[in-house]
């Protein structure tokens, strides 16, 4: 099934007001803690020009799948992510004031979708992606050196947990692109003297891009 193009263009212009939104509620730091110091980060743009973008690939691949109910949860993820990747890439944390909030109404909406369509297997299947993606992450969090922190953990779990929503592969190509991209960057850096042996490297962006990329390669599975 082909997405409309009206549906397509109708998520890039509500992107595009609420990256703008975003940028506008990041122009200031406030999300720092005392000992977060620096320069404010720049290419704040970046925020505005990433939701439209991500908003329209998703409505792309998943606006024509069982009349567009899955889009909302993997929309509203994008959003929250793109912020977070944001305050990953300024302060290296995930803030749990926006991690949270954000995993009962990812949870809320796709119940919704599961109640809309009359299929309740795929939430069953998110929750156990999500739960053993928070879980593996959550050790590597434990693991000296494992350059994994209990951000990203909640920030896998809810990648999991929609992605596990949408197709049983999905959880699975997340994870392997997360770690692709965080290692190439990091090499590259390494190889650049951009980064040095004592460097830290947020994961949190590499995370929510490879959900980006799971739920864009991978296909719905159960759903008409």
């Amino acid at each position: 099934m082909t997405t409309p193009t009206w549906v397509v263009a109708a998520a890039v212009v509500a992107g595009a007001g609420v990256g703008v939104a975003l940028y506008r509620a990041l122009a200031q730091p406030t999300y720092r803690l005392d000992d977060e110091t620096g320069p404010t980060p720049r290419a704040r743009w970046s925020v505005a020009v990433a939701v439209p973008l991500a908003w329209g690939l998703l409505a792309w691949r998943l606006g024509a799948v069982a009349g567009g109910v899955l889009l909302p949860a993997p929309l509203l993820l994008a959003a929250v992510g793109t912020a977070l990747t944001r305050i990953d890439l300024d302060v290296h944390r995930l803030p749990q004031g926006l991690t949270r909030p954000t995993l009962p109404a990812v949870l809320g909406l796709l119940a919704l979708a599961a109640w809309s369509t009359g299929q309740w297997w795929p939430l069953g299947r998110g929750l156990i992606a999500g739960a053993v993606t928070w879980a593996a992450y959550t050790l590597g969090s434990l693991l000296p050196g494992g350059g994994v922190g209990a951000g990203d953990a909640t920030v896998g779990g809810l990648v999991g947990l929609t992605l596990g929503f949408l197709d049983p592969v999905a959880p699975l190509v997340a994870a392997v692109a997360a770690f692709l991209l965080g290692g190439v960057v990091t090499a590259v850096g390494l190889l650049t003297g951009r980064l040095g042996p004592r460097s830290t490297v947020a994961f949190g962006p590499y995370l929510l891009l490879g959900g980006l990329l799971g739920a864009l390669s991978t296909a719905p599975a159960g759903f008409q």
